[in-house]
Formats: C-alpha cells, sequence, structure tokens
C-alpha cells in the first residue's frame, strides 16, 4: 500500500471498531493519495448464514459511517460514492478525503463515540430507554435513510418477536453447518484478532422471554431483564445498497446510543433465517425490511472484542 498519511490512519483504526457480525470484520480497504477504496472480504463472509452477503454488507456499512465521522475529527469531509462499480460486487464504496471545517461540538462527540460504543451481552437494566433518548437515536437512523421501529414491553407484538427469535435458535442448533459456522467465530485463542472470545458472549438467558441472542458457547444461565427496549432497524427496500445503508444507519444509531450511555446487543439469527425473518415482518405489519434486531439498555460497560491491525485490513 501507499505510504498512509497519519490522519487517515487514525481514521482507519476508528473506523475498524465498528461492529460487525460475530466480529468477522469482513473489510478490506486501500489508500492512494486521499481516496480510501472499501472492498467487502469474502472470506470473512458467513456463507451459510448469510449467502446473500447482507449482514457483511451492514457490517461494511458500519465502517463506512466510522471513517465519515472520524474524518471530520480531523477537519476532512468524506466525500462518498457507494457502489461505484456495478461490475464489481464486492466494492463497497469510495471516499475521497477533502479538507472541511473544524468539527462542530456534536461532531466530536459523535467521534469520541466510537471508543465508547461497545455490545454488551450481559444483562441490562429491567426498564425501558426514557423516550428522549430513544428519540434521538431513531433520528440518527433516519438520517442515514432508516427507521427504528420499537418493540416496548407493552407491545403486542413482542412477544411473538421472542417466540420467533426463540423458534430461529432452535432451527439453527439442529443445523451442523450453522453451529459450525458459530463455533468458528467463538473458539478463540490468546492473540486471535477477530470472532467474539468466550468471556464476551456472557450467559445464556435462564427466562425463555428474555429478549436476547442464546449462543451455542455460552457457559451458564442467568436470568435477563424482561423490560429493556427492543428495536428494529429497517429500510425501504432489500438491495446490496439498501444494506449499506441499514449499516450506516446502524452504526450512527448506536454512536447517538453511545453518547448517552445505552449499550446494545444484536438477535442476528432470526434474521438469517429466511422464514423468521418474513415472519418478524408480519408479526410487526412491516411494510419495510428488517435488517437489524436488537435490544437497547445500561449497563457496566464490558472489554471491546479483538479488532485486527490496520495492516492486516489494508492493501
Amino acid at each position: 500500500m501507499d505510504v498512509v498519511d497519519a490522519r487517515i490512519e487514525r481514521i482507519l483504526k476508528a473506523a475498524g471498531d465498528a461492529p460487525s457480525v460475530l466480529n468477522t470484520q469482513p473489510w478490506q480497504v486501500a489508500v492512494r493519495g486521499s481516496t480510501v477504496t472499501l472492498r467487502a472480504d469474502r472470506s470473512r463472509q458467513l456463507r451459510h448464514n448469510d449467502p446473500q452477503g447482507r449482514e457483511m454488507l451492514i457490517s461494511c456499512g458500519a465502517f463506512l459511517f466510522n471513517a465519515r465521522v472520524a474524518a471530520r475529527r480531523e477537519s476532512l469531509t468524506a466525500v462518498v460514492t457507494v457502489l461505484p462499480d456495478p461490475d464489481d460486487a464486492l466494492l463497497v464504496a469510495e471516499l475521497v478525503l477533502e479538507p472541511g471545517s473544524d468539527p462542530s461540538d456534536d461532531e466530536l462527540e459523535l467521534s469520541v463515540a466510537i471508543e465508547h460504543r461497545v455490545t454488551s451481552r450481559v444483562p441490562f437494566e429491567d426498564r425501558p430507554l426514557p423516550a428522549d433518548i430513544l428519540v434521538a437515536i431513531q433520528r440518527a437512523a433516519y438520517a442515514e435513510g432508516a427507521s427504528l421501529r420499537t418493540i416496548q414491553p407493552a407491545d403486542g407484538s413482542r412477544a411473538e418477536v421472542i417466540a420467533l427469535i426463540r423458534r430461529a435458535e432452535a432451527v439453527a442448533a439442529e443445523d451442523m453447518a450453522a453451529r459450525d459456522e458459530e463455533a468458528a467465530w467463538t473458539t478463540t485463542w490468546a492473540g486471535r484478532d477477530d470472532g467474539i472470545p468466550e468471556k464476551f458472549l456472557g450467559r445464556a438467558p435462564s427466562n425463555d422471554d428474555a429478549p436476547v441472542r442464546r449462543f451455542h458457547a455460552s457457559r451458564g444461565r442467568e436470568p435477563f431483564e424482561r423490560n429493556s427496549t427492543l428495536a428494529v432497524l429497517t429500510t425501504p427496500g432489500d438491495s446490496p445498497r439498501e444494506w449499506i445503508a441499514a449499516g450506516q444507519a446502524l452504526e450512527h444509531a448506536l454512536l447517538v446510543a453511545a453518547t448517552h450511555f445505552v449499550q446494545a446487543s444484536f438477535a442476528t439469527t432470526v434474521l438469517e433465517n429466511p422464514t423468521t425473518r418474513h415472519d418478524l415482518r408480519q408479526a410487526l405489519s412491516l411494510s419495510a425490511f428488517p435488517q437489524m434486531l436488537m435490544r437497547l439498555g445500561t449497563s457496566p460497560r464490558p472489554e471491546h472484542t479483538p479488532r485486527r491491525t490496520l495492516d492486516a485490513t489494508t492493501t
């Protein structure tokens, strides 16, 4: 790769703190002068559970949003072209970093939140999010072309949604290919820079109505909250362009949440199964397409999952 400007190094390091499905970090970047090219890394795709690459592109979209935010911290503006080559499905975006104004206070706050955003798989406080915080998170998703539909404890569809989560997990538990794929990304060792270490998986919920994903590798059980806020991120369409938009919207929402000390965890299995994904749309009467289901709340902030080095992700 070319010699990378120190500012671009900082931007790419911050971008790499984005969330990704099972911490696969399925992105590669190339830097040529002030142009950053972002590509999806097919070798890190979940071939069984994500055959279309939907979650892979959502993960890349989160990386892209972090890069935009981190660029503003450096007084640069990222001029972004999404899917610039229709003949190259893995070419996610090109970013041209141009001189910009000094960042606003809000932009600085968002960039600092990159360091504090973390997925929390432990029990949350047993209460919904305050309305003003939830509105701020919803506005962040809307700014990137997505919507965030909440599923509060009093919502009549909540029990059906949680039942769909359990149903999808039960189907996946009987699918050896799905179990092997999850195990490949949750079996870690000292020095591994991707995947989810066992200590970060958390314990499995002992109550069936807990709005949290169960991992096969979880050790032990404990009761989880019943009254945290659930939310489903949706996009008007369901194409690769919308998947990238969903990733940007997801990360924008998560960074705003982090500024309010709110964490998230994700229930992706229900959306990896085409049947339960369809049934989720029906249960919530959605005209849009669900791209991510998450629980939002407050808890002690855990450590970050490991990250690959800049050299490992840059060509």
